[in-house]
């Protein structure tokens, strides 16, 4: 027996209780994801840091991407299909997994 699929999201106005905190969640990663490339972005604007550190602020980099990542199957009609396209190998093979 197949696996059912889940609904697909109502419009924001007639989201249910669940999908109304998916997307606030969403949106919280997203300022998030914003927040942390900012400070990276900041961080590189003194070569002297960016060299010495190269290694955290390439961390600082892949922590914004898998939180915008997670904001998109929070938001997803489809989590299959929006698993598959995560960019980065790790996350996608993780959630991968949940199947």
């Amino acid at each position: 027996m197949g696996e059912m699929a889940p609904p697909p999201l109502a419009p924001p106005d007639q989201a249910t209780p669940n999908q109304a905190t998916h997307r606030q969640i969403a949106l919280v990663l997203e300022e998030l994801a914003q927040e942390v490339e900012g400070l990276g972005a900041s961080l590189c604007g003194d070569i002297d840091v960016a060299m010495r550190h190269m290694g955290s602020l390439q961390a600082i980099d892949l922590i914004a991407q898998k939180q915008r990542s997670l904001a998109s199957l929070l938001n997803a009609d489809c989590l299959e299909t929006e698993v598959e396209r995560i960019g980065l190998d790790i996350l996608r093979e993780r959630m991968r997994m949940l199947r």
